[in-house]
């Protein structure tokens, strides 16, 4: 019996990997194939390495993500054999923020990996759909992800590609990370430009490093945990190009653009941990990924309550002197708190906190004990009107003011992008306009929101008109999706240049 749950990575009586046999493979690659205890349910997908299935694990009736090695690859046995070492590595890693692997083994001439199924999204899936990430929803992300990068680091595990496809997000607002120290099957630590299965997604987060083919260790990962942090806050990777090799020669060689200037909205030293995760040079990153954690608890405890950092990670390039905050209304929540505290009593504020719930009210939404969980929890699960309505209805303390502020604008973003709905659309524009008189963001949020609406009805110098008396205000105060709002308005009533006309031979 193996390590590996009970599960022989060999066929019984054999001293070694076993040969494919296409026709057994091709009877179980279906709905309800049968491979020792799993049954087969669905198909999830399908890359470089292997197919992955949902399937049941039938003695322990529970559903496992299987993995199941690709036909021709099952041919070459030294590439089975790092299969087989590469899983039980994994298998090794068990933390809340890794997608654990169960059991690694082969049936019928079939090798295969059992893992966690994790039911949710990618955050590739979440920035398609959402644009750039808000800073606390980013922060959250940044420190599971950097927690998982500090569990395997101290295991001497280089997961080797670390990027928004691998980086899993529950409805809880649980991340987790998948396929440690598997991703170098796919092609060993040098990037082979030629080898099938290797796509535009993996040399646009690869490190200068792995690239040129050197030798890893886990600040290679921090540097494709970084470029990943990049295209939270941009929305796109730094790089892009025609091809791998053009990628591959910008993570080489080129600086990408500022993330400070992509986003000036960001603190300065969010923007220095970003460029410190990035750096050409290895020793010139963090060293550590638990040092990252550390850093963004502390940012995320400024977020929360309005103070200032007087200094990062002594490993940051230069001591950040002060966190300003760039929205002074932050503040105000942590006052409103303190008040509180002082005339209702601590008692009362550490109850436990179940927010009302009328079943009938919202569908089918699950209840948190904080604003900021079922803040989460709406932003993962796409476009679930009820979900951010929850927020807003069932949260009514001081403290859950921020949460309510980006739920309600989250809903104004989701009845933008629906046609259908411009009357909810402009409703709630003007809830944004009343949450907080006075706040300018907010203000130029609901504008550039109605400038949005007329562009879309084809009123385009009301719209034209928006953007020329408060391109200021938007350039100062619009950030993430509601900036990229303003650009979409822009392209929609930029007027198209006249065209020549065409001169006869």
């Amino acid at each position: 019996m193996s390590d590996f749950g009970g599960v022989n990575p060999g066929q019984p009586g054999t001293a070694g990997p076993t040969r494919a046999n296409p026709s057994i493979s091709g009877t179980i690659r279906q709905v309800g194939g049968q491979l020792g205890e799993f049954s087969l349910l669905r198909r999830l997908g399908k890359g470089g390495m292997a197919e992955v299935w949902l399937a049941e694990q039938t003695t322990l009736k529970r559903n496992v993500a299987l993995k199941l090695l690709r036909s021709e690859l099952m041919e070459d046995e030294s590439y089975v054999k790092r299969f087989q070492t590469e899983a039980k590595a994994a298998a090794g890693l068990n933390h809340p923020n890794i997608v654990q692997v169960y059991t690694v083994g082969c049936e019928k001439g079939q090798h295969f990996i059992v893992q966690e199924y994790v039911h949710g999204q990618t955050l590739k899936a979440l920035l398609q759909k959402r644009g750039p990430l808000d800073l606390p929803l980013a922060l959250m992300i940044m420190r599971q992800v950097a927690a998982a990068l500090q569990a395997a680091g101290e295991r001497g595990i280089v997961h080797r590609d670390i990027k928004p496809e691998n980086i899993m997000l529950t409805k809880k607002g649980e991340v987790k990370v998948a396929d440690f120290g598997l991703a170098q099957l796919q092609g060993g630590e040098r990037l082979h430009l030629t080898q099938e299965g290797v796509t535009m997604g993996t040399p646009l987060y690869m490190s200068p490093e792995q690239v040129s083919g050197h030798k890893l260790d886990q600040r290679s990962d921090i540097y494709s945990f970084g470029i990943t942090c990049y295209h939270m806050f941009a929305g796109v990777p730094p790089f892009q190009g025609e091809n791998a090799v053009s990628v591959a020669v910008k993570h080489l060689h080129e600086a990408p653009p500022a993330i400070s200037e992509v986003r000036p909205d960001l603190p300065p030293a969010v923007c220095q941990m970003i460029d410190k995760m990035i750096a050409k040079q290895p020793d010139k990153r963090y060293s550590d990924a638990g040092v990252i954690v550390n850093d963004v608890r502390k940012l995320a405890k400024a977020i929360r309550t309005g103070e200032s950092v007087d200094e990062l990670s002594d490993e940051t390039t230069g001591p950040v002197k002060q966190f300003p905050i760039r929205r002074p209304g932050l503040v105000l929540p942590a006052l409103c708190i303190l008040v509180f505290l002082l005339t209702a009593g601590m008692g009362w504020q550490l109850r436990t906190r179940v927010p009302p719930l009328n079943p009938n009210a919202l569908g089918d939404v699950s209840v948190f004990k904080t604003a900021r969980e079922q803040y989460v929890h709406a932003m993962f699960a796409i476009d679930d009107e009820d979900a951010f309505k929850a927020v807003i209805a069932w949260f009514d303390l001081p403290d859950d003011k921020i949460w309510r502020r980006r739920a309600n604008e989250q809903l104004a973003l989701l009845y933008l992008k629906d046609r259908r709905r411009e009357a909810d659309a402009r409703a709630q524009l003007e809830k944004l306009r009343s949450f907080e008189p006075g706040d300018r963001q907010l203000a130029a949020e609901a504008l550039v929101g109605e400038a949005y609406l007329d562009a879309v009805a084809n009123n385009k110098n009301p719209a034209r008109k928006t953007l020329q008396s408060h391109g200021e205000e938007f350039n100062q105060y619009l950030t993430g999706s509601w900036k990229q709002l303003a650009q979409e308005v822009r392209q929609m009533t930029s007027e198209q240049p006249p065209q020549r006309p065409m001169r006869m031979p």
